[in-house]
């Protein structure tokens, strides 16, 4: 993560707005292929800040923050490290995300911000196109084939679902440990995320995998947290 909070910061205004150096063009007001890449695109204008190298933040400072899945690049890299010639998902180029009040006004699918980077890039774009069905099975597929691979490269046993999940996060042989397990509290914390874990698997996603299921707009955005929230979890817990 960079240690700047923003994009340079270029002015602050009356209204309490500010403004930043775009983050996807570096200031320079043209498509980054210039500086990464030989990527090639109609115009060579910036499109996040319309070539002009400047963008304005509404509200105060205090209500953004800089965009931890692209380190306030603006930009979407591959797996190398390499620009892929896209703006970031998360943060659609700006390189800061709005945590404010006022952001469900500017922006209808503002809960992006909130949600874990790896759930962004494998559901965004399906819940984007409508799918929203398939955005939530993508989701818990893709928790369920990381914790698969972690179980499988720790005790060789390929497992799935629910049964993965048990046996992941087991009380007894805990191969996620969420905890140190040494309190009667930390083993109530495990034993609850080894149900939530599970019960997402029977109840969320094995319903979407069997059956051709509809799943509305605001139902998904709730089955999207769950997932998020899971995958937060995998990343602080620790691995026996």
């Amino acid at each position: 993560m960079s240690e700047r909070p923003f994009p340079k910061i270029l002015e602050h205004h009356n209204d309490n707005s500010f403004s930043v150096e775009c983050a996807f063009c570096e200031g320079r007001g043209i498509f980054p292929e210039t500086i990464y890449s030989d990527y090639s695109v109609e115009t060579d204008f910036c499109p996040v800040c319309n070539g002009i190298g400047v963008n304005l933040l509404a509200e105060p400072q205090e209500k953004w923050f800089g965009c931890k899945y692209c380190d306030i690049s603006g930009k979407s890299w591959d797996e190398n490290g390499h620009f892929v010639g896209d703006t970031c998902p998360v943060c659609k180029g700006k390189g800061v995300n709005n945590i404010g009040s006022n952001a469900s006004q500017t922006d209808e699918h503002y809960f992006w911000d909130l949600i874990h980077p790896k759930i962004v890039e494998i559901s965004k774009s399906r819940f984007d196109a409508g799918h929203y069905a398939d955005a939530v099975e993508s989701a818990m597929k893709e928790i369920n084939s990381i914790v698969k691979e972690i179980v499988k490269s720790k005790i060789g046993q390929e497992l799935d679902g629910a049964s993965l999940m048990q046996r992941a996060l087991s009380l007894d042989r805990p191969i996620i440990k969420l905890s140190e397990l040494s309190t009667d509290s930390e083993k109530n914390i495990q034993k609850g995320y080894l149900q939530i874990f599970s019960g997402a698997m029977t109840g969320i996603r094995n319903p979407k995998a069997h059956e051709n299921l509809i799943i509305d707009e605001k139902l998904a955005i709730h089955f999207i947290f769950v997932a998020s929230l899971l995958m937060f979890k995998i990343d602080e817990a620790s691995e026996d």
